[in-house]
């Protein structure tokens, strides 16, 4: 029997607070981009042709910061504990990463990181947890993660 079909015990969900999908920025960037285009255009048709550069460079730096938002809005960490196993699923500008530990095995930090961050010690190996959790609930959270591992040995 697979381990993907084991019933979950818990699962945390943690995304971050996006106002646009990656689709809606596409389409505000089209009409934000017409708009300023009409405009350069009728200053051009008025001979003033210096607009049309300063234009370019908006719309270039307009793309630019779009794309870097678009890239980071579908970031997720996704951790869902099973009968023995800790599995942490984080996606960050689409690249994605599974890691599964078993959770007897597993050594949360007893303090938060210098980040704040949760850290998870595993074979000699660490994992920051939480990024998309705010700061207040980190504690909170690291103790209900401390208390369902030990349910789930």
């Amino acid at each position: 029997m697979s381990n993907h079909l084991v019933e979950p015990l818990h699962q945390w969900i943690f995304k971050k607070n996006c106002s646009f999908t990656p689709r809606q920025v596409g389409l505000f960037y089209i009409a934000q981009a017409t708009f300023s285009l009409l405009v350069a255009s009728f200053f051009l048709l008025q001979g003033v042709w210096i607009v049309l550069p300063f234009t370019f460079l908006e719309l270039i730096v307009l793309a630019f910061a779009l794309l870097m938002y678009a890239r980071h809005a579908t970031d997720f960490e996704v951790i869902t504990l099973k009968k023995g196993q800790l599995e942490i699923e984080t996606s960050v500008a689409g690249n994605n990463q599974l890691m599964v530990f078993n959770s007897s095995w597993v050594q949360l930090s007893s303090r938060l990181t210098d980040k704040k961050m949760i850290r998870i010690g595993y074979q000699g190996k660490t994992v920051d947890i939480g990024k998309f959790l705010h700061a207040s609930l980190r504690e909170d959270f690291l103790r209900e993660l401390q208390r369902y591992l030990r349910l789930s040995t």
